[in-house]
């Protein structure tokens, strides 16, 4: 994983000590548009940054010239001797079953404005590819979450990412549990089974390859289900919606989590694997699950919820989420690598 030579003058390479004040700039002007677009807020102090500074000195020094330090991939490009950009990722699995390629996560990408014109984000974006399959050491999905206001969209279908599932974002204030959805139970792990089957295929069908294909309900994954519900007070948390006969019909996890600085320590709530039974109309159990987990995020300190893994504008899971009053949020944009490269 050297560094990796491309045209006008241009490096992609691993971190050095010595980077760190320029690599800290880049994180604050980063998150100062990423607020400007909606996003959640930035800290705005020095002592902050000059942390982060100090974290990317020790990381350098650790790497000894390699992209990865464990599952942390973090890439710089050098124009002229300076530091225009970096991109970090984090290499995982999402899935138990062999075919199931590793994913790497792509984060913080920014690229000062004047090296953009030569290719500075397509030249660190491809040597990240390359560096992940190395890592997982076989098939790897790069996958990054685009912000809707970012101007970035066309620059990642330029680079061959294609989006796979769109997330949309409501305000958690005034929500109202609804009787029919509730915390799920160690009864419901056969319907929770079911609806994790129909979520797998329709990842299927939107070309989303970061998590298992389907697969045939059995007793142990069933007890596996049942044991993870038994307490039905961690985080994260399933909840499950039921029809008027008592039947549950759709699933949910919720997140809550406190961002980690330079984000502000804010609570931040995500709605994940939304899954309604494919035989009926998605309305009323989606918006039913979304008030009883905003009910949840709320008092858990979240401001606002994200409902992630829908499909696109039009589909019946987004239409379900929009009425809620959920607003389009970001979309997740995916691009497949092969240890010989790109497929």
């Amino acid at each position: 994983m050297a560094a990796v030579s491309v045209p006008h003058g241009l490096a992609v390479r691993a971190p050095r000590p010595g980077d760190g004040a320029a690599v800290s700039a880049l994180w604050r002007e980063l998150w100062d548009v990423h607020e400007g677009w909606g996003g959640y807020p930035g800290a705005k102090d020095d002592l902050t940054y000059a942390r982060v500074q100090s974290r990317i000195e020790h990381e350098a020094r650790a790497r000894q010239g390699s992209v990865a330090l464990g599952r942390h991939l973090h890439l710089v490009a050098q124009l002229e001797g300076q530091v225009v950009g970096q991109v970090e990722g984090w290499s995982d699995r999402y899935g138990v079953d062999p075919s199931t390629p590793s994913t790497c996560e792509v984060r913080s990408l920014i690229v000062t404005e004047r090296a953009r014109r030569f290719g500075a984000g397509a030249a660190l974006l491809d040597a990240l590819g390359r560096a992940a399959v190395v890592v997982a050491a076989g098939p790897t999905v790069l996958a990054a979450e685009v912000l809707e206001p970012n101007p970035a969209h066309s620059f990642y279908a330029r680079c061959g990412y294609v989006p796979v599932a769109f997330n949309l974002r409501k305000k958690t204030a005034g929500a109202i549990a609804k009787p029919s959805a509730r915390v799920a139970q160690p009864k419901d792990a056969l319907a929770i089974a079911i609806l994790e089957s129909a979520l797998a295929h329709r990842r299927k069908r939107a070309g989303d390859a970061r998590f298992d294909p389907p697969r045939a309900v059995d007793a142990t994954w069933l007890g596996a289900i049942a044991t993870h519900l038994q307490n039905g007070s961690h985080v994260p948390t399933e909840l499950v919606a039921q029809d008027a006969q008592g039947a549950v019909r759709a699933s949910a996890t919720l997140v809550v989590m406190t961002l980690d600085p330079p984000f502000l320590p804010v609570r931040r709530a995500a709605l994940t694997r939304l899954s309604v039974d494919p035989a009926i109309d998605p309305s009323e159990l989606v918006g039913d699950i979304v008030e009883l987990a905003s009910n949840i995020a709320s008092r858990w300190g979240a401001e606002t919820i994200e409902i992630t893994d829908l499909g696109p504008p039009g589909s019946p899971l987004w239409e379900a989420a929009a009425r809620t009053g959920a607003r389009p949020w970001s979309r997740v944009v995916v691009r497949h690598w092969l240890p010989s490269g790109l497929r």
